[in-house]
């Protein structure tokens, strides 16, 4: 990603890099910001060049290659994409996941989700002035790769995993496997989200955030913004939370809710939350790998080689790191999906971050981004 600033009434542009190790940053997603004595004045999101048609394609493709495409958009937690197409399909085809397989779903996704608060808040430390910034993003750098590597001794990938299928998971976790999850995560849990946690309740962090970056609550509902950009700006929407598939599988294990002076709608209150998120997506990572070693039965429900999903319509929704992911699948009884429609976080975000930066002088605008849960491949889609 660039910020291309141009001075109100010339025609030459600055380009504002951003931290080589954000998110965000991948891919051909730019800001053309309009710049008046160093104050953005106008904000436009230009969405890159990465679109490849992936609604389409899901047109040309059975329900088993889907599986394949649908997590190529968000790359910090692709099994959402899984879920979210397995789930549809299951709807339609009236079909009941096995518990043990619903269980492994959610571990998977709650794992991705403290690596994706990993790879945002590390990143983010330098521009929001938190104390010993380096040293945090190194740390992060690293307990997110034992994220990932763990993630892919299960399921054999680092990014696209492949791991929900229709009726479940490809295969099942062996209880070693299990064994280090809950070792790991109270590694993590015990070790690194307390300095992140100290470090965004500092005066240099809580000086130079407070006030950048508002988003008031109508701005949040008017742009569907959920998520931590949503909670942060009161909108307390949580999947995990309200969706029924979540509270049964999750036995009800409280899911956190923003603190009083966390919905300022600012920096603070947005990466507080990630802190909040990451501490959030390592324990129940930790509940559910227990839940996994009291539940037993298959992970999977044998199909028939040419699978044919029912004539109907199916809109699931997934509470992903970026936010609430949604999906549309229609069908018309064929092996392939008549119709397959992507509500993506980010792509409602990237407008929100756009009007963020307003008012605020260009020495913020990467900051002020820093504080966005943002993935390129979301918004190109």
């Amino acid at each position: 990603m660039r910020l291309a600033t141009a001075p109100s009434g010339t025609g030459s542009d600055a380009v504002v890099e951003l931290d080589a190790a954000h998110w965000a940053r991948q891919g051909s997603l730019s800001f053309d910001l309009q710049v008046n004595d160093g104050v953005i004045v106008a904000s436009d999101v230009v969405p890159g060049f990465m679109h490849r048609g992936a609604e389409k394609l899901f047109e040309a493709r059975d329900y088993r290659q889907g599986m394949a495409l649908a997590n190529r958009h968000d790359w910090l937690a692709p099994v959402g994409g899984e879920i979210l197409m397995a789930r549809a399909a299951e709807d339609l085809l009236g079909m009941s996941v096995p518990p043990r397989a619903t269980l492994l779903r959610l571990l998977v996704l709650e794992l991705s989700r403290a690596a994706a608060m990993l790879a945002f808040l590390g990143p983010a430390a330098e521009p929001t002035a938190m104390p010993d910034a380096r040293a945090l993003r190194l740390e992060a750098a690293q307990q997110r790769e034992r994220i990932v590597r763990h993630i892919e001794a299960l399921t054999g990938a680092r990014m696209h995993v492949t791991y929900a299928v229709v009726g479940g998971v490809h295969h099942d976790a062996p209880p070693e496997w299990l064994d280090h999850t809950t070792e790991l995560c109270a590694a993590i849990d015990r070790d690194t989200v307390p300095r992140f946690e100290a470090a965004v309740t500092t005066p240099e962090f809580v000086g130079r955030c407070t006030g950048l970056g508002v988003i008031t609550p109508d701005l949040a509902l008017g742009h569907g913004a959920s998520g931590v950009v949503g909670r942060a700006s009161g909108v307390s929407r949580d999947l995990r939370r309200d969706e029924p598939a979540y509270a049964g599988a999750l036995d009800l294990l409280p899911v956190p809710a923003p603190a009083p002076g966390q919905e300022s709608g600012d920096a603070v209150g947005r990466l507080v939350l990630m802190t909040a998120e990451l501490r959030a997506g390592l324990r129940l990572a930790h509940h559910l790998s227990g839940q996994l070693a009291d539940t037993g039965g298959a992970v999977s429900i044998s199909l028939p080689k040419v699978l044919r999903v029912p004539v109907g319509s199916s809109l699931q929704w997934l509470e992903t790191p970026c936010g609430a992911a949604g999906a549309l699948l229609e069908s018309r009884g064929d092996r392939v999906p008549h119709r397959y429609a992507l509500r993506t976080p980010s792509l409602a975000h990237a407008p929100l971050l756009a009007t963020a930066m307003l008012g605020h002088r260009v020495d913020d605008a990467a900051a002020i981004l820093s504080s966005f849960p943002i993935v390129v491949g979301d918004v190109d889609k």
